[in-house]
């Protein structure tokens, strides 16, 4: 009988461990609901890394809640944004508009603006990002009318279009991605294991000079970055080569964005660059491309933008986490009051 039983509980854990790596929304619920600990917990740096210095708990950041606008016509905020403003890090309480619509770079969808409203466009996207969604005509919010009786509305996709997008979203339902990170994550991230982990990073770093494939160590091995934005042979590298002629169409590409949405109906649309760690911090690890000046200072840019690099130059490591790539409460609360400003 207590063998059967054992049965049917390793059978029900091992069903709950392939339901909630093979989905991210059951994934993210049940760790919200802390049936397992938070990969992020002690940033994602040091989730990359596990090098133990870099160890750095998230704390909460006090409340940074901002009164409503006392314009005579109310405010809707749209943001299409990275990491950097998603509801983890932003939420509507912090923001001095009457409505807010998050939507991340990687998805898109169809909204329907209501002219009762000042509609902005906030186009955030972090350094590193910047060459790749500003490569072409920004298109992630498709207008397709307007919430005014009166006015025309946009003709609806037409069914092939349709189809080709449900096929996409039920390919990506049956072949999620990130499956064994995730599991491995649920399994491997009690604190219990991260000691392991940690010595085997300690051990290959000190010994041997190397750390994980995805970061980058400064020479003086007081500051921790992504790959991705330190090492000069990724493009989406602080330090990686920037042609004239690669400016210009990004500027290009702005601008007709910009364009393209307030022909469709905004009232506003700006520009928002968050530096790359590195940038700010360690520019002295490579040769600094300058890629968010040339692109805000440029002569050929038509669309106003939220300065904050300037801000973070001159105090850089203020305002970045040690075990993370992100802001840290002083460089979000200075962003949201520069956004606030605008609003």
């Amino acid at each position: 009988m207590m063998l059967k039983v054992l049965k049917y509980i390793f059978l029900f854990v091992a069903i709950f461990l392939w339901i909630q790596a093979y989905s991210p929304v059951v994934y993210r619920t049940m760790g919200s609901m802390g049936f397992f600990p938070d990969d992020y917990r002690y940033g994602d740096l040091y989730r990359l890394s596990y090098l133990p210095q870099f160890k750095d708990p998230v704390k909460t950041c006090t409340s940074y809640a901002a009164s409503q606008n006392s314009t005579q016509k109310p405010v809707h905020l749209y943001i299409l944004g990275d990491s950097f403003t998603e509801p983890a890090r932003v939420d509507s309480s912090m923001l001095k508009a009457n409505k807010y619509t998050y939507l991340h770079w990687a998805n898109s969808t169809q909204i329907k603006l209501d002219t009762n409203y000042y509609n902005m466009l906030i186009l955030e996207s972090v350094e590193r990002t910047a060459r790749e969604h500003f490569s072409e005509k920004v298109d992630n919010y498709q207008i397709i009318g307007y919430d005014t009786i009166g006015l025309a509305q946009t003709p609806q996709l037409s069914w092939k279009r349709r189809l080709l997008q449900k096929s996409e979203e039920f390919l990506t339902w049956l072949f999620p991605t990130q499956v064994e990170e995730r599991l491995q994550h649920t399994l491997f991230n009690y604190d219990f294991f991260l000691k392991f982990r940690e010595a085997k990073a300690s051990f290959n770093e000190k010994v041997f000079g190397r750390v994980e494939s995805g970061v980058v160590l400064s020479e003086d091995k007081q500051a921790l970055f992504y790959r991705d934005e330190a090492k000069a042979s990724e493009k989406t590298s602080s330090f990686y080569p920037l042609e004239t002629q690669e400016v210009n169409k990004m500027v290009e590409v702005i601008n007709r964005s910009a364009e393209h949405y307030q022909n469709a109906g905004f009232d506003k649309v700006v520009l928002a660059l968050i530096p790359n760690k590195v940038s700010v911090t360690n520019p002295e690890l490579g040769n600094y491309n300058h890629l968010i000046e040339k692109i805000q200072y440029n002569d050929n840019l038509k669309v106003p933008f939220i300065e904050i690099f300037r801000d973070f130059n001159n105090l850089g490591k203020m305002y970045y986490l040690k075990g993370d790539s992100h802001w840290n409460c002083q460089g979000k609360e200075l962003w949201l009051s520069k956004v606030n400003n605008i609003l």
